[in-house]
């Protein structure tokens, strides 16, 4: 997954997206902007989500880890996970983090 977020800056704000798709981008954008350390790609996002957890990234793994986050000493990365959950809203119940991931990906690149 190699999308740069200034790439997905662009395409939100672009008129080439409409709907859904531009929601979960402005969620995602979100989320990324929140994470504690720099982000190039959504792709290194999806690494530091999934070192993070340490495992399959679902919404049921995403809330049991928001849940254990000590805000003291990992508030960003909590305030990260709470907005990216959102676009499990957009998604069915089952689908993993990089299922949505690659087809956000499908449909910016379509």
């Amino acid at each position: 997954m190699s999308l740069l977020v200034n790439y997905l800056e662009k395409v939100q704000e672009s008129e080439k997206l409409t709907g859904t798709i531009k929601e979960v981008i402005s969620i995602l954008l979100v989320a990324i902007n929140d994470w504690p350390t720099p982000i190039i790609s959504l792709g290194d996002y999806e690494k530091d989500v999934y070192k993070l957890i340490g495992e399959e990234v679902s919404r049921k793994t995403m809330k049991e880890s928001i849940s254990n986050i000590d805000n003291s000493k990992n508030a960003w990365e909590g305030e990260s996970l709470s907005q990216l959950i959102e676009i499990f809203n957009y998604y069915e119940e089952e689908k993993q983090l990089k299922e949505i991931l690659k087809d956000i990906q499908g449909k910016i690149e379509n």
